[in-house]
Protein backbone atom coordinates (compact mmCIF):
# COMPACT_ATOMS: atom_id res chain seq x y z
CA UNK A 1 0.00 0.00 0.00
CA UNK A 2 1.12 3.78 -0.57
CA UNK A 3 2.68 5.60 2.35
CA UNK A 4 0.67 8.96 0.13
CA UNK A 5 -2.98 9.41 0.88
CA UNK A 6 -5.38 8.47 -1.57
CA UNK A 7 -7.29 10.49 -3.82
CA UNK A 8 -11.16 9.45 -4.96
CA UNK A 9 -12.12 10.59 -8.85
CA UNK A 10 -15.30 10.12 -10.38
CA UNK A 11 -15.99 8.76 -13.67
CA UNK A 12 -18.03 10.95 -15.97
CA UNK A 13 -20.21 8.92 -16.10
CA UNK A 14 -20.87 8.96 -12.21
CA UNK A 15 -20.35 12.70 -11.54
CA UNK A 16 -23.13 13.19 -13.53
CA UNK A 17 -25.21 10.91 -11.94
CA UNK A 18 -24.16 12.44 -8.16
CA UNK A 19 -24.66 15.98 -10.10
CA UNK A 20 -28.26 14.79 -11.40
CA UNK A 21 -30.15 11.85 -9.58
CA UNK A 22 -28.60 11.71 -5.87
CA UNK A 23 -30.65 13.19 -2.93
CA UNK A 24 -28.34 15.17 -0.16
CA UNK A 25 -28.61 12.02 2.04
CA UNK A 26 -27.07 9.69 -0.98
CA UNK A 27 -24.10 12.22 -1.60
CA UNK A 28 -23.47 12.48 2.35
CA UNK A 29 -23.65 8.34 2.16
CA UNK A 30 -21.33 8.71 -1.28
CA UNK A 31 -19.03 10.79 0.52
CA UNK A 32 -18.47 9.14 4.25
CA UNK A 33 -17.70 5.83 1.99
CA UNK A 34 -15.56 7.10 0.06
CA UNK A 35 -13.53 9.07 2.35
CA UNK A 36 -13.62 5.20 4.20
CA UNK A 37 -12.01 4.14 1.37
CA UNK A 38 -9.65 6.56 0.66
CA UNK A 39 -8.31 5.69 4.53
CA UNK A 40 -8.13 2.00 3.81
CA UNK A 41 -8.68 1.46 -0.01
CA UNK A 42 -8.55 -2.40 0.98
CA UNK A 43 -11.79 -1.60 3.90
CA UNK A 44 -14.26 -2.17 1.54
CA UNK A 45 -15.34 -5.94 -0.21
CA UNK A 46 -14.04 -7.10 -3.51
CA UNK A 47 -16.37 -6.45 -6.64
CA UNK A 48 -16.75 -10.40 -7.25
CA UNK A 49 -15.49 -13.13 -4.58
CA UNK A 50 -14.32 -15.08 -7.68
CA UNK A 51 -12.91 -12.07 -9.01
CA UNK A 52 -9.06 -12.85 -8.84
CA UNK A 53 -8.17 -9.03 -9.27
CA UNK A 54 -8.83 -7.62 -5.51
CA UNK A 55 -8.02 -4.29 -6.99
CA UNK A 56 -11.47 -4.16 -7.96
CA UNK A 57 -14.08 -3.07 -5.12
CA UNK A 58 -17.49 -2.12 -4.12
CA UNK A 59 -19.00 0.36 -1.29
CA UNK A 60 -22.37 -1.04 -0.39
CA UNK A 61 -24.66 1.78 1.21
CA UNK A 62 -28.19 1.82 1.94
CA UNK A 63 -29.22 3.59 -1.27
CA UNK A 64 -26.66 2.80 -3.83
CA UNK A 65 -23.71 0.70 -4.46
CA UNK A 66 -20.34 2.14 -6.31
CA UNK A 67 -17.69 0.48 -7.38
CA UNK A 68 -14.19 1.44 -7.68
CA UNK A 69 -10.44 0.52 -8.80
CA UNK A 70 -7.78 1.42 -6.52
CA UNK A 71 -4.77 2.54 -8.50
CA UNK A 72 -2.09 2.34 -5.77
CA UNK A 73 1.10 3.70 -7.82
CA UNK A 74 2.40 7.62 -7.85
CA UNK A 75 2.65 10.14 -8.49
CA UNK A 76 -1.14 10.24 -7.09
CA UNK A 77 -2.28 7.21 -5.70
CA UNK A 78 -6.16 7.48 -6.21
CA UNK A 79 -9.58 5.53 -6.45
CA UNK A 80 -11.09 5.56 -9.59
CA UNK A 81 -14.66 5.35 -8.99
CA UNK A 82 -16.29 4.00 -12.54
CA UNK A 83 -19.81 2.67 -11.83
CA UNK A 84 -22.95 3.99 -9.21
CA UNK A 85 -25.97 2.01 -8.96
CA UNK A 86 -28.93 3.67 -7.11
CA UNK A 87 -31.04 1.05 -5.09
Amino acid sequence: MSAQPFRARLSAEAAALVRSALTDDQVKQLQNGLEQAMADPWSWPASDGDDLDDSIRQIVLPDLIAHYVVLPDPPVPHLWVVTLTVL
